[in-house]
């Protein structure tokens, strides 16, 4: 295309402004919709799988009447004489509920000198006294529970009320950052043993116990010893962790996806429809172009050419302000379907992560539809008699 060609694509543009600023618009708030979807899920989805690969192999479990129940820590020993297994240990955590708003945390009780803590928070306790941490009544809290503990008038401290119904008055040590992982926005962070007198857990108890397992070749046979040491027990795998928050996400995202292709569908087919009933005026432009010696071919790159420029400008500004809506404005409104709003406020916030070939996908489709939807009547009118376009 030469610069003259150009210049006459842009000049029909605005001669024809009024219908094309409606199809703009229609593109716009289709993709825009779209767009801002697949940013959320793949941001959400990328930092859950971030969150995940930190986690241990196995989770091991014990099952009492089909609920989960504490795990006497002499089984961590029994486990340890399995080979193939580089480290193992306990965990305590557990829901806290808050009465009064029926709101839940999850309190994670950890030993920070534990391999499995020391390699997971390392970046969390980089600037905390680890003395003061584990001799004192410290926690550290997600970025959700801190706007909790802010609008209850909790700025410093939070009293906790054990089992035993005796209040635990626990300090604020650190906020965790909104970018640290959605996972983290309703956690707090404490020593294992403040977490056992909130938890009510015995001292010679857990709630489960870690596992690595370097060979994961070994992964299935590791399991068969694990069943055949204590048949009540539940094996939690890092894939199983993975595939249920893959599934979680592609569900909600698959939901808007399946409503957002029926939707740009039928935009689609009021596209075609908007461009097959070309006006007179339409016609006479293609039967002045064929007159003046235009071929059918050049006639049609233009027409072609004209409403692919409305599409790729449609698509530009639909990504850009996708970006800025999810990225920098945190998708208000949108986030609350993904995230929810049944327990504490999420304020995390979304860390830009684009899958481009799903974009460009999107892109390749939108656009193949553009172009179908105008190349077929233009191609009619530009084979069609030209005097008779002309009276």
């Amino acid at each position: 295309m030469n610069k003259n060609f150009i210049n006459f694509i842009f000049t029909l543009i605005y001669q024809h402004k009024s219908k094309h600023i409606a199809i703009f618009i229609i593109s716009f708030s289709v993709l825009f919709l779209l767009i801002s979807t697949m940013f959320v899920s793949s941001s959400l989805k990328n930092q859950l799988m971030s969150f995940t690969h930190s986690q241990p192999d196995f989770v091991v479990q014990q099952i009492k009447a089909g609920k989960r129940a504490d795990i006497p820590t002499s089984w961590i020993n029994e486990i340890k004489q399995i080979k193939g297994i580089s480290l193992t240990q306990g965990r305590v955590y557990g829901q806290y509920y808050h009465l009064a708003s029926d709101y839940s945390f999850v309190i994670v009780g950890i030993d920070v000198f534990d391999d499995f803590a020391t390699n997971e928070l390392k970046a969390i306790f980089d600037d905390i006294d680890i003395s003061e941490f584990i001799n004192g009544n410290y926690m550290i809290i997600g970025s959700g529970v801190k706007e909790f503990f802010d609008a209850n008038h909790y700025q410093e401290y939070y009293n906790f009320l054990t089992p035993d119904l005796e209040i635990k008055k626990v300090d604020i040590l650190k906020t965790l950052d909104a970018n640290s992982s959605v996972v983290a926005n309703d956690m707090i962070i404490m020593d294992i043993t403040l977490a056992r007198q909130i938890l009510g857990i015995e001292n010679d108890y857990v709630t489960d116990i870690l596992l690595n397992v370097p060979n994961d070749t070994e992964w299935q046979n590791i399991k068969i010893e694990l069943i055949d040491l204590h048949h009540n027990i539940k094996i939690i795998t890092k894939e199983d962790l993975e595939k249920s928050y893959t599934h979680l996400y592609n569900y909600t995202s698959g939901f808007f996806l399946i409503l957002f292709m029926i939707l740009i569908l039928t935009f689609c087919l009021i596209l075609y429809q908007r461009y097959s009933m070309i006006n007179s005026n339409d016609k006479k432009e293609i039967a002045i172009l064929r007159s003046v010696g235009w071929s059918i071919k050049d006639v049609v790159i233009l027409k072609v050419s004209e409403s692919t420029v409305i599409g790729i400008f449609a698509f530009l500004f639909a990504f850009i302000a996708s970006y800025l809506y999810v990225f920098f404005a945190n998708a208000p409104i949108l986030r609350e379907f993904f995230l929810g709003s049944h327990n504490i406020k999420h304020t995390v916030s979304f860390v830009p992560f684009i899958d481009f070939g799903l974009i460009v996908s999107l892109f390749l489709f939108f656009i193949s539809f553009f172009v179908a939807s105008i190349l077929i009547p233009s191609w009619k009118i530009a084979v069609s008699d030209i005097d008779g376009s002309l009276r």
